[in-house]
């Protein structure tokens, strides 16, 4: 998926990539819903996917003040909505059932949506003889360290792993894998941030070492709720790399944490 995401970042106006973000993500939060029914819950499905794709819509049209108080809106009607079809249901179980519908909105269309925000930053970076929208980089930086982390994890703890560090939620990670993630992270934070896109080198080091920590615990994250569920993957619909939701369990932590440090430190 690497060339589509490309291509869907970096394609002018960043239309294309809320796109790309909304159709994910509704996938990622119908293989959640489908897992935490094996709970015995049942969430309000057509009320969350709602909420998600809002989550996504509001999120292309934050620079326009008018709608920009969509944002707590979809979370007042997410709450209300789900209350009221629980209501009206036989078996009324709103602590499990509305808990599990907001949880699945919130967990993967609210962090989600933070990459979508992250693209429609305003200004331009050149490359070469290549300039690109600032948003766009700024999303690519996200992605090549959360793809740097997990890979550097992966095969550092292939091949140097030896203490276990969470074996209760994911057996195969080691903290010699840990730091291997870290560690690539940290690299392609300095390359990309620093060298391509022109960041102060303390930036790009600082974003490239949060985004080791926050990849790693996204994923752990999402392996705590497949452990409670009961299960390895939360879907197959990409054979032997599980679900949608189990390919975006890291990004759903780091892009909000870029967002909010070039919020906070950048602009």
């Amino acid at each position: 998926m690497i060339p589509l995401s490309v291509l869907c970042v970096f394609y002018p106006g960043g239309i294309p990539f809320a796109a790309f973000a909304g159709a994910v993500s509704l996938i990622a939060a119908h293989e959640f819903y489908q897992g935490v029914r094996r709970l015995g819950a049942h969430p309000v499905e057509p009320v969350g996917l709602l909420a998600v794709a809002l989550f996504v819509f509001s999120a292309r049209t934050y620079q326009i003040k008018e709608i920009s108080s969509i944002f707590p809106a979809v979370l007042t009607l997410l709450l209300i909505v789900s209350f009221c079809i629980e209501l009206i249901r036989r078996k009324r179980a709103p602590l499990v059932n509305v808990g599990a519908t907001v949880l699945g909105a919130i967990y993967v269309g609210w962090l989600i949506m933070h990459l979508v925000v992250l693209r429609g930053i305003h200004g331009t970076v050149t490359v070469g003889h290549y300039t690109g929208e600032r948003g766009a980089w700024l999303v690519m930086l996200t992605l090549i360290c959360t793809w740097a982390c997990d890979s550097g994890a992966y095969f550092t703890g292939r091949f140097l792993g030896k203490t276990k560090i969470a074996p209760n939620l994911s057996p195969n990670k080691t903290f010699e894998g840990s730091l291997g993630g870290l560690a690539g992270s940290v690299i392609a934070g300095l390359i990309t941030g620093w060298l391509i896109i022109g960041l102060p080198w303390y930036h790009a080091l600082a974003l490239g070492s949060l985004l080791g920590v926050l990849c790693q615990l996204g994923d752990l994250s999402e392996s705590a709720i497949k452990r409670e569920i009961g299960v390895k993957d939360f879907g197959n619909i990409m054979p032997g790399h599980g679900g949608m939701l189990d390919r975006l369990d890291s990004l759903l932590f780091s892009g909000p944490m870029v967002y909010y440090y070039v919020v906070l430190f950048l602009r």
